[in-house]
């Protein structure tokens, strides 16, 4: 259908020789915006989760030191300011004023060689990164660092992505002031750290202990660390 954007459904339809039950071509344009109508969601779904499939299997993904690479970010997009949109997505807004229009927020999973998207999760702007991005644990493999902006610092997310399979990391640059304890110095610029979590993020991350352990790499570009 992407490829296809610039043609009538019903012409995209006519190209796949569909007929109704008594052969004749499947052309009636009220036909085509019913079934679409009847698929709903899901069957736009299943089509994503297929062809990306299918394109990830065809290309030999290379490993960075027997690891899978991947990145996490997200996008805001605004949507037609209709009631149904208005009823399913937040208007972005102020203590003065609310939003001209309802808005969706995307996360997605990039694979980084190919650019090819893995999987991706939407819901209403108000919904966090960090939320729709723990729905997509399930979609990385296993021997594998994601690379994440800033923005997805949470240790309950970070320890709940690691602690999902087996062998997986993630890599992000710190937050000014955030507060960790040195457990060890593996080298130049390379330290086990201790971060504590607290009650808040255990309420909310179920499984997350009161510290986790993360590796703190430190580089100095332009002068700056």
């Amino acid at each position: 259908m992407s490829v296809f954007c610039d043609r009538p459904m019903t012409d995209i339809v006519n190209l796949m020789d569909i007929t109704d039950r008594s052969g004749a071509p499947f052309t009636a344009r009220s036909a085509v915006i019913q079934r679409r109508k009847k698929l709903g969601e899901g069957a736009v779904r299943e089509l994503f989760d297929i062809t990306q499939q299918y394109w990830n299997q065809q290309v030999s993904h290379p490993q960075w030191h027997g690891l899978y690479l991947f990145a996490m970010d997200g996008v805001v997009w605004r949507t037609s300011d209709t009631r149904e949109n208005s009823e399913a997505f937040s208007k972005h807004g102020n203590q003065h004023s609310e939003g001209n229009y309802p808005q969706v927020r995307m996360v997605c999973l990039m694979e980084l060689s190919s650019h090819l998207i893995n999987a991706s999760a939407f819901d209403s702007e108000s919904v966090s990164e960090m939320r729709l991005a723990a729905q997509l644990t399930d979609r990385v493999p296993d021997n594998s660092i994601t690379l994440f902006d800033r923005g997805y610092y949470s240790p309950g997310l970070l320890h709940h992505w690691q602690h999902a399979g087996e062998n997986r990391h993630w890599l992000l640059p710190l937050i000014k002031n955030t507060q960790y304890e040195v457990v060890c110095r593996l080298g130049r610029g390379d330290e086990r750290v201790k971060l504590k979590t607290s009650p808040l993020a255990r309420n909310q991350w179920p499984g997350l202990p009161e510290e986790v352990t993360a590796r703190l790499l430190s580089r100095k570009v332009d002068g700056k660390e």
